[in-house]
């Protein structure tokens, strides 16, 4: 029974869990990818709202500096103007962010009387309208008369982004309590005046927005985000972008949207909060700045202004500069995919050359124990007949003299052969222990070097019924080497050539000059090689299925050290086999400049 091996089984097995983990990390990523982009999306909704809460406070900080007492600003309007400008300069963080303060008196609203308030010298003074209020005005004109009441746009807008300013409404209030809580109603025909404040829109760009931007949305290496933010009422006027070349002009390619320009109630609760009775703590009320139009009972109420719209006359529109957060998480997905796919390959990789050493390392062990059993087959032979021999000339069973010479001439084969099996294993075992086969360096006679192997090999050849002829082709040129270890490559193809030649074959040995280089052809017309051996035969141990089917006596060593001989005699080797026809061997040595004279 075929014992099987148990390596492949656990390749099998081992890469089917190199699969399956791979599959489960692709999916765990998926979830940490997943995990990881609600994180930066949610980190960025906070930081896109603390940017917008900061920019909202400066502008409801200038708002309620502003948000003076009708009675007194009757009674001294440049007085009290001045000290609302005052208290803006002390708590602003922006200076210079007031281009222009104006105090609308009337009850037409929009067509009441328009003065200036000089900000260097503290004075109202009269005004033409502006053209940066014109559009604004011409709204407030053509809005519609309500039950006989003055068209009171100011009261229901306390902000405009297309000037920009601030419309900061001066009611007649009355304060109603009611236990600990306070209300403060107004009515709208009672409205007499508006301070409108309009803003620089350069230094609200230059001052405020660029360093709030880079507060929230820069990173140690520049910018990470791409912000744009536009008009809300009109979404193709972009108001700020940090890069015009990637404006973010449509809302769905924003990663996070937020509203901006409005006034925070929560800035309106925490500046609006004054010292207790004793000086010494911090009320707790809240105020909420509230104008509504009272009809004909409590339950006709209607709201025109309370505070801050909740969504902002601005939007901003916040994309990474990757191209979105889901294109930069796909990114890292997929990068962390090819590490992990990487390792994995890595640890599948080495599994297989372990595999492969380890069956390589098998190979070579089998091919060991066959190399020395035939070493041993080729030693045993000629040692037996050497024995043979001297034991029956010393009991003296061969007395006739022809017969001693036969038994000498026997003695003296069968030691080359053996002599020749031995020189082989050495070279190899130099070969294998990184010791060079060629030594000596000088120039070599060709001719003779062909001569001596193929009379080393002439006793060989006759016991096996070959012939090797040696075709002189005129004067060789020499070649520099070592003269005994290229006898011995080429004493080894003819042998080889002898040894797979059929009885009465001729192996032919021809050499001939080409040009700078020296070609020598030894072809036999013996068994061949198959295709598929001819890319294997210089490998140490290997044996032609042919030879092993004839059991041709062999240690696949010898092609390996020819090999190595040319090559350390910068030649090459090739050969040419057809099975059944024979086989033609070409080494190919660079030829000196001179000639060799032969006698």
């Amino acid at each position: 029974m075929r014992r099987v091996s148990w390596q492949p089984l656990v390749g099998v097995v081992l890469l089917a869990l190199l699969a399956t983990l791979a599959t489960l990390q692709y999916r765990w990523l998926g979830e940490v990818s997943q995990a990881e982009r609600e994180r930066m999306r949610a980190s960025l909704r906070t930081r896109a709202s603390e940017f917008a809460q900061e920019f909202d406070a400066e502008l409801t900080r200038t708002y309620l500096a502003f948000h003076v007492d009708g009675d007194r600003l009757d009674a001294d309007g440049a007085a009290t103007l001045s000290d609302a400008y005052a208290r803006w300069q002390a708590s602003t963080t922006v200076a210079g962010l007031v281009q222009a303060v104006y105090l609308l008196e009337g009850q037409s609203g929009a067509t009441g009387t328009l003065r200036r308030f000089d900000l260097e010298r503290h004075v109202l003074e009269p005004s033409d309208w502006p053209p940066s209020l014109t559009a604004w005005r011409h709204s407030a004109e053509h809005m519609p008369i309500i039950r006989g009441v003055p068209p009171p746009l100011f009261m229901a807008e306390a902000i405009d982004s297309r000037i920009p300013a601030l419309l900061v409404s001066v009611p007649r209030l009355r304060q109603i309590e009611s236990g600990q809580n306070r209300a403060f109603v107004t009515d709208p025909a009672a409205l007499s005046s508006m301070v409108i404040i309009v803003l620089d829109q350069e230094r609200l760009h230059r001052q405020l927005l660029e360093p709030l931007v880079a507060k929230y949305f820069d990173g140690a290496n520049g910018s990470d985000y791409f912000v744009t933010i536009v008009r809300r009422d009109d979404p193709t006027q972009v108001v700020f972008t940090s890069d015009s070349s990637t404006a973010v002009r449509d809302q769905p390619n924003a990663d996070v949207t937020t509203g901006l320009f409005d006034l925070r109630m929560d800035e309106l609760n925490r500046l609006t909060a004054s010292p207790g009775p004793r000086g010494g703590g911090v009320t707790r009320d809240r105020v909420a700045i509230t104008i509504v139009r009272r009809a004909n009972g409590p339950d006709s109420q209607r709201v025109l202004m309370a505070g801050a719209g909740g969504e902002g006359a601005w939007e901003a529109r916040v994309r990474h500069r990757s191209g979105s957060l889901e294109a930069i998480v796909a990114q890292s997905r997929r990068r962390n995919v090819a590490i992990s796919l990487g390792v994995l390959g890595l640890l599948a990789a080495s599994f297989v050359l372990v595999i492969a050493a380890a069956q390589r390392q098998q190979r070579l062990a089998r091919q060991q124990m066959d190399f020395v059993a035939a070493v041993s087959h080729e030693l045993r032979t000629p040692l037996a007949v050497i024995c043979s021999a001297g034991e029956n000339l010393a009991d003296g069973v061969v007395a006739d003299a022809t017969q001693v010479k036969r038994y000498g001439s026997l003695i003296e084969t069968e030691g080359r052969r053996l002599g020749a099996t031995v020189e082989r294993v050495m070279n190899f075992a130099g070969i294998t222990s990184a010791a060079t086969l060629v030594r000596a360096q000088g120039p070599i006679d060709v001719a003779g070097v062909l001569a001596d192997a193929v009379r080393g090999l002439h006793a060989d050849a006759r016991d096996r019924g070959v012939t090797i002829a040696l075709h002189p082709n005129g004067t060789l040129p020499s070649v520099t080497g070592d003269r005994d270890a290229l006898r011995s490559a080429i004493e080894n193809v003819i042998g080889n050539a002898v040894k797979y030649s059929p009885d009465g074959a001729t192996v032919d040995v021809t050499a001939e000059a080409n040009g700078s280089a020296l070609r020598i052809r030894i072809a036999d017309r013996g068994l061949g090689i198959d295709d598929a051996d001819l890319p294997h035969i210089f490998k140490p141990f290997y044996r032609g299925r042919r030879a092993l089917d004839a059991q041709v006596r062999g240690t696949g060593v010898g092609l390996s050290v020819v090999r190595h001989v040319i090559d350390q005699h910068q030649g090459r080797i090739h050969i040419d086999s057809r099975p059944g026809e024979g086989t033609t061997v070409t080494l190919e040595l660079p030829a000196n400049a001179d000639l060799v004279e032969r006698a």
